[in-house]
């Protein structure tokens, strides 16, 4: 069977009626709302309301329903009859119905009795779920359906209560292919949002066909550590993984498990409690056991028949590696869908293409002119990658030329290339810095003060001062050789080292 979709979930649109009086917070839109704590609450009557309770789901498109699972106690209130009605033809037909809900069971799960086995008995009777098979005549009504009524018709001695419910199916036949794709489109976006799961088809007798195994040699010896083996196969671990429980499997152990459930219309859970994955207990990589499984079959590769030079296919690495990446992009950080390998590489080579375009020079450059190579064309592999901003930190390349060809040329130079370099820089015009200060060979002072300590420089009068002065000559807006400014004229003023 194909995994299944809860076509109850808030992202698909659904919709809610219910005529009964009900407690403040707990009404029936609490079984289709987005908020986590609402949905938890679920739907409970009024205390004076006696069954029977109508509630009536809407879909917006027709859907082929498989299983109906709803969840019939909250707390100590507890319903015990149940009666489910679609619409055929526009009439309500009753297509399942169940009473005298024992005190154990904690949801009851309508299904299909062709869809039933002794395997999912079992994990029923674990989960304390209760199995109701549909009416033989109930197919042709669920194949094409876009509504649901679930009627509560007895209780415990208390109102009538509801704590949640799922609708699984598929999309109906009848509906355009356009339609039937982007229902799938939808839920896989809502139930694998990062691509953790791998939509492949296991063949009988096989685990995963990714796994590839190194098998050992029949005359080796050698025994595999408890800890790089699968808590529940047995089997040597290619992608370990810690469950909720703390129990590692590998992750295409998960990955079996979750299909099994899916077509039960069942949440993926941890395969040793039941519970379901939330993004506060969910399974998580273990990526230093994975290196020390890769280093222990590296160094005991003549046990094995073939030992590959990284455990898995391309897809699961590819796959890891962007959960990998996905857990280190911080919010804010990063403008990419995080966890998708292909959106990281081309959001990387977007960025490379957009530096090396704004790059308008690079101190390597200068480097290469001071070599005698041709300042046009630097090696690619040490090009400096600076976004300053074009008005403040661009270079003239005039008297960089200058420069370097006085430090080349001087009888009294320095006796290594940095120290040629410093020499040169420090004889550049750029930033802000007073042409007439840096020639004369003084260093350059405060205007107010004559304190070395400046920062800011007036651009009408080019006087540079530091920022106690700065705030003295502000209330005026007058330098100390009365020229006037404002506060535009003033720009950061920053040193040479």
């Amino acid at each position: 069977m194909s995994s299944l979709i809860n076509f109850l979930n808030p992202k698909l649109k659904p919709s809610v009626e219910c005529e009964a009086v009900c407690e403040d917070g707990y009404t029936a839109d609490n079984l289709i709302a987005s908020d986590r704590e609402q949905l938890e609450r679920g739907f409970m009557c009024f205390a004076v309301c006696k069954p029977p309770v109508e509630i009536v789901f809407d879909l917006p498109k027709a859907i082929d329903m498989k299983v109906i699972k709803l969840w019939h106690t909250s707390g100590a209130f507890r319903s015990t009859a149940f009666e489910v009605h679609s619409k055929y033809d526009g009439i309500w037909e009753r297509v399942a119905n169940v009473r005298d809900l024992s005190k154990g069971v904690d949801s009851v799960t309508f299904c299909y009795q062709s869809d039933y086995n002794s395997r999912s008995s079992a994990a029923a009777t674990q989960h304390q779920s209760e199995k109701v098979f549909f009416f033989k005549t109930a197919h042709k009504i669920l194949a094409n359906t876009n509504s649901v009524k679930v009627v509560i018709r007895a209780t415990e001695r208390c109102p009538p209560v509801l704590r949640k419910i799922q609708i699984w199916g598929l999309p109906a036949r009848s509906l355009d292919k356009g339609d039937r794709e982007l229902m799938k489109t939808i839920w896989s976006e809502i139930s694998d949002p990062f691509g953790q799961r791998d939509q492949a088809h296991h063949s009988v007798g096989q685990r995963s066909p990714s796994r590839n195994i190194p098998e050992l040699r029949e005359q080796s010896t050698l025994s595999l550590p408890e800890e790089f083996l699968d808590s529940i196969t047995w089997e040597l671990m290619i992608f370990p993984t810690v469950l909720p429980s703390g129990k590692v499997v590998d992750q295409s152990t998960i990955d079996k498990h979750a299909v099994e459930e899916g077509k039960w219309g069942r949440q993926p859970c941890d395969p040793f409690t039941g519970l379901e994955y939330t993004p506060q207990r969910k399974a998580v990589m273990n990526l230093a056991l994975k290196a020390r499984i890769e280093k222990f079959l590296m160094e005991n590769s003549e046990h094995f028949k073939t030992v590959p030079r990284s455990l898995g296919s391309s897809r699961m690495r590819r796959r890891h590696a962007s959960q990998y990446a996905s857990s280190m992009c911080q919010p804010g950080q990063c403008s990419f869908a995080a966890g998708t390998y292909s959106s990281l590489s081309s959001a990387y080579k977007q960025q490379q293409r957009k530096t090396k375009s704004t790059v308008t020079f690079t101190a390597t450059s200068s480097t290469a002119a001071f070599l005698g190579q041709s300042p046009a064309s630097p090696p690619a592999a040490k090009r400096a990658r600076h976004s300053h901003h074009s008005a403040s930190a661009t270079v003239t390349a005039s008297s960089v030329h200058q420069s370097l060809a006085a430090a080349s040329t001087s009888t009294t130079g320095p006796s290594s290339i940095d120290q040629a370099l410093q020499q040169a820089l420090q004889k550049i015009t750029r930033f802000t810095q007073v042409g007439s200060v840096a020639g004369s060979g003084t260093p350059p002072r405060c205007i107010n003060c004559r304190s070395s300590q400046f920062g800011y420089e007036i651009r009408t009068c080019h006087h540079l001062v530091c920022r106690e002065c700065l705030v003295l000559l502000s209330s005026t807006q007058q330098c100390v050789c009365k020229v006037s400014f404002r506060g535009a004229d003033v720009e950061r003023y920053h040193k040479l080292p």
